[in-house]
């Protein structure tokens, strides 16, 4: 009996996508599934369950979600990880989402893709919604970047992206990264070892 994907919900810019990816990629390698990928609008997620807004949170509240936990689960996972949050963080992703979503459609290996991304932005501090930045990562992957770019732009792409990030409403998930194993969503990737475990065995 043919097992069922994996969907993975996220942002190309997301700090804990970035730390669990690799992992996750190879648990469910291992696991002889594959992954549905889903980029879908943060934001706007976050908006619909009630977050609280990075201003109204305190200083060491910040430090911590930002600074020690990622720094070191980054420690844990053998991931780099930047002294300081890229300078290109607040521009956001959508054009790297939708190109993943158009790189899926064209049955590129999004797992790699959205890896080499993740790594540009965190590690290079590159903007994953400058057309110029994308193209030469999509370049250097002797990839078409001129077909995924356009493909990026069209209303079937941009259609996807409100689907998927419908679809992260209605869950709901509680943010980025989070992984649906047989219809049990996991929220965060410091929850990896259950989805390995769920990947094994459902939950009761």
């Amino acid at each position: 009996m043919e097992k069922s994907p994996i969907t993975y919900f996220y942002t190309a810019t997301s700090q804990f996508a970035y730390l669990g990816h690799q992992e996750f990629i190879r648990l469910v390698r291992a696991s002889g599934r594959l992954v549905i990928h889903k980029p879908f609008r943060l934001m706007k997620c976050l908006e619909s369950i009630g977050y609280h807004p990075l201003e109204e949170r305190t200083t060491a509240l910040l430090e911590y979600q930002f600074g020690r936990s990622p720094n070191r689960w980054a420690e844990y996972r053998s991931v780099l990880m930047p002294a300081e949050i890229p300078s290109s963080h607040d521009d956001g992703a959508e054009l790297s989402d939708l190109v993943l979503i158009s790189a899926v459609q064209e049955g590129i290996d999004v797992d790699y893709l959205s890896s080499v991304f993740m790594h540009n932005h965190w590690i290079n501090n590159v903007s994953l919604n400058d057309e110029k930045s994308v193209r030469k990562i999509l370049q250097a992957q002797d990839l078409n970047a001129d077909k995924l770019l356009r493909l990026a732009n069209t209303s079937e792409s941009q259609t996807v992206y409100e689907e998927n990030t419908k679809e992260a409403v209605n869950l709901p998930v509680f943010g980025s990264p989070s992984y649906v194993v047989d219809g049990d969503m996991f929220y965060g990737q410091d929850n990896l070892d259950l989805v390995a475990r769920a990947l094994e065995a459902p939950f009761k």
